[in-house]
């Protein structure tokens, strides 16, 4: 993938390909889907490559992403399922925004799905997207129980 250098990850994104990536995600032929996904993964490595993908609501479409792939088992689904939360993982790294974003789109309940049914490496990211944002949530509430009086 020529989307794996850092440099054209950036470029991607700066370029407006990512609305146009996360529209291909979505499509049911899961070729298109994967490597549309694996293309997002790698821009979701750069700093650039985040700020677009929250410019373009990628988490709530990543989350409907898994919904829609968790009515329909298939291995080739699973693997988006894997990709989708990696995207998600890339984008849950200090930040914040992300959490809210995250819990407004529904995908709690999806990851814990996911780490009772999903595949091997799925269970494994949705377990620590699961820890991030427990532990975000619990710094978020302790940070605002320690401002008020």
């Amino acid at each position: 993938h020529l989307s794996s250098a850092p440099s054209n990850g950036s470029k991607l994104a700066k370029v407006g390909a990512v609305p146009i990536l996360l529209g291909l995600a979505q499509d049911e032929r899961s070729k298109i889907g994967s490597k549309a996904l694996i293309t997002l993964c790698n821009i979701a490595a750069t700093s650039e490559g985040r700020k677009a993908l929250f410019d373009a609501n990628a988490v709530a479409t990543l989350v409907d992403i898994l919904a829609k792939h968790q009515k329909n088992r298939s291995t080739a689904r699973e693997e988006m399922q894997e990709q989708a939360v990696a995207v998600l993982l890339l984008l849950s790294q200090n930040n914040l925004r992300f959490v809210s974003l995250a819990m407004q789109a529904g995908a709690v309940d999806l990851l814990v799905s996911l780490c009772e049914h999903g595949n091997t490496r799925a269970k494994e990211k949705a377990s620590t997207l699961l820890n991030i944002i427990r532990e975000i949530s619990s710094n978020e509430e302790e940070c605002s129980d320690s401002i008020l009086p």
